[in-house]
Formats: structure tokens, sequence, C-alpha cells
């Protein structure tokens, strides 16, 4: 357990640092400078965002419960942990009209990852069931 859960927040880090990079090298094709502090502001909101999804998928794994409910709890919690972050990090200013368009950004990407996820997994069961289907023939 102690080695998946390190596992995770390897994945989490790495993630958001890919992020920043990515972002990073974007303003240096621009030309556009900015100080470490702003960087490291950004890459430290990037990793605690990461982690938080690589821990949250546990959430998924819990075969007692529906996947409406894993999904509500999911979606929650996420809620919850990303929109302090991002108005600490400046990603979203603390304001009503900006806190709703982010909600709306938000809801938009969760709703794409999950129906993506969702499909894929569903793909993945339905060939798993013709393979035993074709064992067991």
């Amino acid at each position: 357990m102690i080695v998946e859960g390190l596992k995770r927040i390897l994945y989490g880090v790495a993630a958001g640092s890919l992020v920043t990079f990515v972002i990073l090298s974007l303003l240096v094709m621009q030309d556009i400078e900015t100080t470490v502090q702003e960087i490291w502001k950004h890459w430290l909101a990037s990793m605690l965002i990461g982690i938080y999804f690589s821990w949250a998928s546990v959430i998924f794994e819990r075969e007692r419960w529906s996947i409406l409910k894993q999904t509500i709890v999911h979606f929650v919690i996420s809620i919850v942990v990303y929109f302090p972050i991002a108005i600490m990090a400046g990603w979203v200013p603390f304001n009503t009209k900006a806190l709703l368009l982010g909600l709306g950004i938000f809801i938009g990407c969760y709703s794409i990852f999950w129906i993506s996820f969702y499909s894929y997994f569903k793909r993945m069961a339905r060939s798993m069931n013709e393979c035993i289907d074709r064992k067991n023939e």
C-alpha cells in the first residue's frame, strides 16, 4: 500500500511537472519572461493538482460503490481541492464571473475526461468478455 501511494505521488508530480514544462516551453518560444517566484508558484500548484488526481483515482477502485456514487464523490472532492489551489496560483481570479467561468470550464473538461475513460473501460470490459466467451465455446 505504501509503495502504491508513493508511486501515485510520483505520477502526480511527474504529470504536474510535465504541464509546467510545456507551459514554460511556450513562454520561451514567445520570448515571454517571468520571475522564478511565479514559475515556482505555478509549478507547485501543478504538482499538487497532479498528486491529487493521481490519488483520487482510488475512488473509482471502490467496487461496492456504484459508478454514479464514485463519480459524484470524485467530482465534489475534485472541485473542493482544485479551486483553492487554482485561486491561490492565480489561475482563477477570485470574483463571481471568473469563478463561474472557471466552474464551467472545469465541468466541461471533467465531462470530457469522464466520458473518455468510461468509454475506454467499457470497450476494454467488452473485449475481455468476448475473449472469455470464445474460450468457453
